[in-house]
C-alpha cells in the first residue's frame, strides 16, 4: 500500500474542478477537470522554464492519464457503494500529511478522496468484491501474443507503418525488437495468464479483447508504453478462459479494478491535450498544434 501510494503522491497531484464547467479539458465518470486548473497545475509544479516542449508535453500527458486512471478507479468503486465517510477522509488527509504535503495544498482535497478509496479497496470488502465480481469477465482471457520491443516511439511508430505496407512481423521483431527472449523466436510470447507481464502490457491486450467486437488473430495494437521501452503486440490467438475468483486475484485485484475502471468508464478529452485510447487505456499526444 505504501509503495502505491508514494507512486501516486509522486505522479499525480492535480486539481479537480466542479462538474458542468464549460471548459473542460477532461471528463471521467462523473468528474471533470477544467483547463485553467491543469494549466495552473503544470505551471505550478515549476517545469516550464528550462525544460523543453518535449518535456512540457511528457508532464501534461502524465498528469492527464493519472487522473482517468485514479477518477475512473473512485468512479467504479462509487458504483458499488465503495464511498469514503469523513471519517476515511480525515484519514486519508493525515496519511498525506505525514509524507509531506501542506494543510493548504490546492491538491489535497482531491488526492483524499483518491487516498481514501485505496484504502477503502485494500481492506477487499464486500463492495469491493462486488465491483471486481462485475467486471472479471474482462480478465477471461489468457494472454496469447508476439511484440516488438524498441526505445522510442519514433522507431515502434516507422514499424508500425512498414507492418501495414505488408511487412512480416517476425522478420521485424527478429531484426528490431530488444528484447532478446522473443526477439530471436520472431517475438513470440507464448499463453500466459493474466498477471504475468507488465501493467501497461496486459491491460492493452484486454482492452483490445474487450473494445473491439471481432478481434482476429495477428491483430495488432500499440504503441504501448512500459517501463521497458514501447512494445508492438501481436494478439496471436483468442483464447478465453474461466477469469480468476476475487480470492484467486487476492492482491492482484486492485491493479485488475484500475484495470477494469479505464475500460469501462466513459472518458472525454479536449483535443488540444492529446486522445483517450479505449483500446490500449493511454493518453496519445495531440495530433497537431493546437492553441489555449
Amino acid at each position: 500500500m505504501k509503495t502505491f501510494f508514494r507512486f501516486l503522491v509522486i505522479s499525480s497531484l492535480l486539481v479537480v474542478s466542479a462538474c458542468g464547467s464549460s471548459s473542460n479539458a477532461i471528463e471521467v465518470g462523473r468528474t471533470s477537470l477544467d483547463r485553467e486548473a491543469l494549466n495552473d497545475w503544470i505551471i505550478e509544479r515549476g517545469y516550464y522554464g528550462d525544460a523543453d516542449a518535449a518535456e512540457n508535453l511528457d508532464i501534461s500527458l502524465g498528469v492527464i492519464q493519472q487522473f482517468i486512471e485514479f477518477e475512473a478507479l473512485v468512479d467504479l468503486l462509487a458504483d458499488h457503494e465503495v464511498v469514503p465517510s469523513e471519517t476515511d477522509l480525515e484519514s486519508a488527509e493525515e496519511q498525506l500529511l505525514e509524507n509531506g504535503f501542506e494543510s493548504g495544498s490546492p491538491v489535497l482535497e482531491r488526492l483524499k478522496v483518491w487516498q481514501s478509496a485505496l484504502n477503502l479497496a485494500n481492506q477487499f470488502g464486500s463492495g469491493v468484491q462486488a465491483a471486481y465480481e462485475e467486471h472479471a469477465h474482462l480478465a477471461g482471457h489468457d494472454l496469447c501474443t508476439s511484440h516488438i520491443l524498441v526505445s522510442t516511439r519514433q522507431e515502434a511508430d516507422g514499424l508500425i507503418n512498414s507492418l501495414s505496407d505488408g511487412a512480416d512481423f517476425s522478420e521485424l521483431a527478429i531484426t528490431f525488437s530488444q528484447d532478446p527472449g522473443s526477439g530471436s523466436q520472431g517475438g513470440d510470447l507464448g499463453c500466459v495468464t493474466t498477471g504475468a507481464f507488465v501493467p501497461e502490457f496486459e491491460r492493452a491486450v484486454l482492452g483490445a479483447l474487450q473494445q473491439l467486437e471481432v478481434v482476429p488473430e495477428e491483430t495488432v495494437i500499440g504503441p504501448v508504453q512500459s517501463q521497458f521501452g514501447f512494445h508492438i503486440i501481436r494478439i496471436d490467438e483468442v483464447k478465453p478462459v474461466d477469469p480468476p475468483s476475487f480470492e484467486e486475484a487476492g492482491q492482484k485485484a486492485l491493479q485488475q479494478l484500475v484495470e477494469f475502471a479505464t475500460m469501462t468508464r466513459s472518458v472525454s478529452l479536449d483535443a488540444r491535450y492529446g486522445s483517450w485510447d479505449p483500446v490500449i487505456g493511454k493518453v496519445n499526444p495531440p495530433s497537431g498544434p493546437t492553441t489555449n
